[in-house]
């Protein structure tokens, strides 16, 4: 799998300047590699060198305990995922509605915890495929499927058994956001969309949270473009990916500029104001995002930053 994984991130090198969520994925790569590395050196002694090569590819599975610390290989080429319960975002939001899936999709922009309650593990997988293409990849922190509540500084995108409790103070929130997926109350909830939507019509989707967005709410500007993409029936499902990863990168810079002039520069609050004007990104919902996003950098351009830091040209030593 790290050798699978491995091809595709060279892969996608060869096709130009890497992008911040390759940046991302080839250091948690790096990082797996050197896990299981060491994990299969402290038990070297251990192992009979009769053991057969699948033994290793099972401890290997063991050592990452994180699902969301593999490399998302699956997200390049969605036709080929294991799990299409949810083909698109466009299929979600025709699933659960214009209004439902709005309150959601600004909670996983945001980087409020996004909660999904249901007995289908394979829909809940299915769902965090879809919804993660809105993040970089460094934003997303996913546990797929729990019998427990998982605090939110662990997971941004939770999966949990029917019978979990959820803490009264998590359910009031603003910051989290619930998918319950219960059986549904009548034949067909949504007009059928495919030959084989069958599966789908007989759950019930209710998304609640401590802070419904209003209809009205403004949001943050990459939602309102993800929104007019997708409601843009001339645009394919591919059209629309490839929109959303522009309209990442489009942000991921911004959130780089923001990263240099606050973090490296040290620039005061009123200069930083009038360069989030200037991004176009001044408004309230769009600095949390900014704010959010900034914690997915890569470990690799927050080095490169720091480093021009320490180490200034030989002109301005001179000067």
């Amino acid at each position: 799998l790290l050798k699978a994984c491995g091809r595709r991130l060279t892969e996608k090198l060869l096709e130009g300047a890497p992008t911040e969520d390759t940046l991302v994925q080839m250091e948690k790569l790096a990082d797996l590699k050197e896990e299981s590395e060491g994990w299969e050196g402290s038990e070297e002694e251990e192992k009979p060198s009769s053991q057969p090569d699948v033994v290793e590819g099972q401890e290997l599975s063991k050592s990452s305990p994180e699902p969301s610390l593999m490399p998302d290989c699956n997200s390049w080429n969605v036709a080929q995922r294991r799990l299409s319960v949810f083909r698109s975002l466009r299929h979600m939001r025709q699933v659960l509605g214009a209004s439902a899936f709005r309150m959601l999709a600004w909670h996983v922009l945001m980087g409020n915890q996004v909660i999904w309650k249901a007995r289908d593990m394979d829909l809940v997988q299915s769902a965090f495929d879809v919804l993660r293409t809105m993040l970089p990849v460094g934003c997303v922190r996913i546990i797929p499927y729990s019998d427990q509540y998982e605090e939110a500084y662990r997971c941004n995108f939770l999966g949990l058994s029917p019978h979990v409790q959820i803490p009264p103070h998590i359910l009031s929130s603003e910051f989290a956001v619930l998918v319950e997926v219960r059986a549904a109350t009548r034949s067909s909830l949504y007009p059928t969309l495919f030959d084989d939507e069958q599966s789908l019509n007989k759950y019930e989707f209710i998304v609640t949270s401590g802070s419904p967005v209003a209809a009205d709410r403004v949001g943050p500007t990459i939602l309102n473009k993800i929104e007019a993409a997708l409601t843009n029936q001339n645009l394919s499902v591919d059209v629309v990916d490839q929109c959303l990863v522009c309209l990442k990168e489009e942000w991921m810079n911004k959130v780089k500029v923001l990263f240099k002039f606050t973090k490296v520069d040290s620039r005061p609050k009123e200069d930083t104001q009038k360069l989030l004007s200037i991004l176009g990104a001044a408004e309230e919902d769009n600095v949390k995002l900014l704010k959010f996003w900034m914690t997915g950098l890569s470990k690799t351009y927050k080095s490169h930053l720091m480093s021009t830091v320490r180490s200034p040209t030989s002109s301005e030593s001179r000067n």
